[in-house]
């Protein structure tokens, strides 16, 4: 069970929800092309598109959307994370979109119209030109042999306030996007945690909060656990709830590496007896003591983490570490 790329988990928990990229094509599609869809029809497709080599950075989502004229069309979302723009993304992107179109054919389906999305938040701005035929050097009279499209970019990399547009629900996810790799982030973070705490107020918000402040806690170097508590903190109680879903977050990643570590210990242990019966019963004590041993350090180190701000009882409750385990980890760092 790997835990996935904290980039890729963010925007799939983001834009896999109908409503946030509903939301995104109102506000960010040309006004042209958006008046060519009918948004209400907005189907998330099954699989990727994504070269093994290429998942990295990058992230896929296709939408099937159905047209004003009632035929059907696909919106494909890629999303690239990494710090700075690659200018074979065309390249990728006609990939992606010929895979696509070969799975329609393969089904004995018509081929359908794609609009290809880029959604980019790196530390430097998108200079890659958006249409594929500007990678080619080829001739005038060449060019009408070359295939060529745009795709729409949308870069979250600028830190102006023009960019937060929409609905709640949207607003909150791109300000997180542009704040992940913005160097202001730490004296920014109040009010970023002042706007996630808006989405409380809607329904499945607090679910989708648990997503943000994971988020923000694994991809990003440049606020620690203790900066993002601190601000959560000072959201009162409802910080002090959201803290402790962060913490049951990292229990449960705590659980998933002692289970792969286990695994891997039983069945080292189960090839060395050399027995079918050794290497089962190898393997169930491994994962045994392995998820213990992942589950025991996740809690204590949370504990270590919440002991600075919480009183004992307190942290045994969001941790489930007995008082006589939380009293002895105070007395170690004390």
């Amino acid at each position: 069970m790997t835990i996935q790329n904290p980039h890729d988990r963010f925007f799939r928990d983001s834009f896999g929800r109908p409503e946030i990229a509903r939301n995104y094509l109102e506000e960010y599609l040309p006004s042209d092309v958006r008046s060519l869809l009918d948004l209400e029809h907005l189907a998330l497709q099954d699989g990727s598109f994504i070269d093994e080599t290429m998942q990295e950075h990058q992230t896929d989502l296709l939408y099937e959307v159905h047209l004003t004229t009632g035929d059907k069309a696909y919106v494909y979302f890629l999303f690239e994370h990494k710090s700075y723009p690659d200018p074979l993304v065309p390249l990728q992107l006609l990939r992606y979109m010929v895979r696509c179109w070969e799975r329609q054919a393969k089904e004995n389906n018509a081929l359908s119209p794609i609009i290809p999305l880029i959604i980019y938040h790196g530390e430097k701005a998108w200079p890659v030109p958006t249409n594929f035929l500007a990678l080619l050097d080829a001739p005038e009279g060449l060019r009408p042999y070359q295939p060529d499209f745009c795709y729409h970019l949308t870069d979250f990399s600028y830190l102006s306030d023009e960019t937060i547009r929409g609905k709640i629900w949207l607003r909150v996810c791109t300000a997180v996007l542009r704040a992940i790799f913005n160097p202001q982030l730490r004296n920014d973070l109040d009010d970023l945690v002042a706007l996630i705490f808006r989405l409380s107020q809607q329904q499945t918000g607090l679910e989708y909060i648990r997503t943000i402040l994971y988020y923000l806690s694994k991809a990003t170097e440049r606020v620690n656990r203790d900066d993002l508590e601190k601000a959560l903190l000072r959201q009162g109680a409802q910080g002090e709830k959201a803290m402790a879903t962060i913490a049951q977050e990292f229990i449960q990643e705590g659980f998933e590496k002692g289970m792969e570590h286990g695994m891997e210990r039983g069945m080292e242990r189960g090839m060395e007896r050399g027995m079918e019966r050794g290497m089962e019963r190898g393997m169930e004590r491994g994962m045994e003591r392995g998820m213990e041993r992942g589950m025991l350090e996740a809690k204590k180190n949370i504990a270590r983490h919440l002991l600075k701000l919480h009183d004992i009882e307190t942290v045994c409750e969001i941790t489930g570490l007995s008082v006589a385990e939380v009293s002895a980890l105070r007395d170690r760092e004390n």
